[in-house]
């Protein structure tokens, strides 16, 4: 990791969360490092050796030079700073300073261990050729501000493979419909080469990541996989807090789909409420379309959609009936003239900019060279035990998928499409499935579709491979 990289992690850490004065302090400065060793000052004897070009003489000394480079910087932002201004930074300095002392500054590798949760996450900035420009979009808000650096797990390029992303937003708790809206429009988006962004929750967010990876391994079994699309998962917290533990295998997928899951936070931030609704801004500035497939009257996927709105994004949204309350937020976004509607979950190319290889950072759209065989094994091999124990509530993913299987084969012979609903239905009748949430069954769904033992239609409904059938 270099200077920068750390400082700018380092300062992050300082401000707990995005921080429009420390943006501002950013574009007055030099780079991060100056910025940090200015702030280190009257807090530590002297600037940490790993702090490349900091100025040693006069370390401690006076808030003159910050102040003045947060005036500048504010007024590069298109600002004025007054008094109220000028007393706001005076107090964000002090508790900045106040987190900066729990740090190990002095320890270089106990710091980078700290920042990198052991080298297990990667850090990019601004600088990075694998950095999204389009956050800086974010700096139209007055209140919040870009991330000064993302941490990251799996591949980064994905976050620059395509120019206009997609992202597909909703209800944790959607139903049937919304899942068929989300993982439909997630399926297309990844068929035609974009890249699909959403937030790893469950429901709407994991039924939109599970089709984009869908279409991955359509692309594999007839054709290059890198054909298709990636797709990346915001989090609100730290990435070592990353959740919820029954979609630990779809995160896995991605990884191994040369995907990413990224946070503007470093490890070990807890995903408070709040912060969720700060990880909304991420989501919308890192795509050029947004969907809301199914929203309830006070979904936070209509923060999602605000914020889009703001940066000039194009916001879509799923009708759906009106005296449904799982419907009741897209049906107003689009009453109120806030969001287009989405007139198709199977063809949702007039939303997006035309089809393409996914691209990489150095600008061309042809695929990096690497090891596929070894990539293949990693798709294909089971999960380690602790993630696959939190897929299911039963006694084991094994287990699970039988009786799905089983339910899917009640399905066809009742003449029943076997919707997750239905689904459902028929495992919540069976005593030992009495606690199974539509969320663990979905993320089982997921796995078993990733293994070849189902197929989930564009239509929404569950059919069973050949091979599953047989047994």
């Amino acid at each position: 990791m270099n200077g920068d990289a750390m400082a700018r992690a380092v300062l992050t850490f300082a401000t707990d969360g995005p921080d429009a004065l420390m943006y501002a302090l950013l574009k007055g400065a030099e780079n991060a490092t100056q910025a940090l060793t200015l702030v280190l000052r009257s807090t530590l004897a002297e600037p940490p050796w790993w702090l490349v070009g900091a100025d040693r003489e006069g370390f401690p000394g006076n808030d003159r030079m910050l102040e003045r480079l947060f005036i500048v910087g504010t007024a590069k932002w298109g600002r004025r700073v007054g008094p109220k201004e000028l007393e706001s930074f005076r107090h964000a300095l002090t508790r900045w300073r106040d987190r900066l002392l729990r740090l190990p500054l002095g320890d270089y590798g106990a710091l980078a261990g700290m920042m990198t949760h052991d080298d297990d996450q990667w850090i990019i900035t601004p600088e990075s050729p694998c950095w999204p420009h389009q956050l800086t979009d974010l700096a139209i808000r007055s209140d919040w501000a870009p991330p000064l650096c993302l941490w990251g797990m799996g591949d980064p390029s994905s976050l620059v493979s395509c120019e206009a992303p997609v992202a597909v937003v909703g209800s944790r708790d959607a139903n049937d419909y919304g899942r068929f809206v989300a993982r439909n429009a997630g399926l297309h988006a990844a068929r035609d080469g974009h890249l699909l962004v959403s937030g790893g929750a469950m429901g709407t967010d994991a039924a939109a990541h599970w089709g984009a990876l869908a279409a991955r391994r359509e692309r594999e079994n007839g054709d290059d996989p890198d054909h298709a699309g990636r797709t990346v998962a915001v989090f609100a917290g730290g990435l070592d807090h990353r959740g919820p533990a029954r979609n630990l295998p779809l995160f896995d997928a991605m990884l191994a789909e040369r995907g990413a899951l990224v946070s503007e936070m470093p490890p070990g931030t807890i995903p408070e409420a709040r912060r969720f609704l700060l990880r909304n801004r991420i989501i919308a500035a890192l795509s050029d379309v947004i969907i809301v497939a199914q929203a309830r009257h006070r979904s936070g996927a209509l923060s999602t959609a605000t914020w889009a709105a703001e940066m000039s994004r194009k916001v879509y949204a799923a009708p759906g009936d009106i005296d449904e309350p799982f419907n009741t937020g897209c049906n107003r976004l689009i009453h109120e003239g806030k969001a287009i509607l989405l007139h198709s979950a199977t063809d949702i190319g007039e939303c997006c900019h035309p089809s393409h290889l996914p691209c990489e950072p150095g600008g061309g759209d042809e695929p990096v060279e690497r090891d596929k065989a070894a990539e293949r094994d990693v798709r294909t091999a089971d999960p380690a035990p602790s993630t696959t124990a939190a897929a299911g509530e039963s006694d084991g993913d094994d287990r699970g998928a039988s009786m799905v299987l089983t339910a899917v084969r009640s399905c066809a012979r009742r003449h029943v499409p076997a919707t997750v609903d239905e689904i459902m239905r028929y495992l919540s009748a069976k005593p030992a499935t009495a606690t199974v949430s539509v969320g663990g069954l979905h993320a089982l769904l997921g796995l078993m579709e990733s293994r070849g033992m189902i197929r989930m239609g564009d239509d929404g409904i569950v059919r069973l491979r050949s091979a599953s059938a047989a047994r």
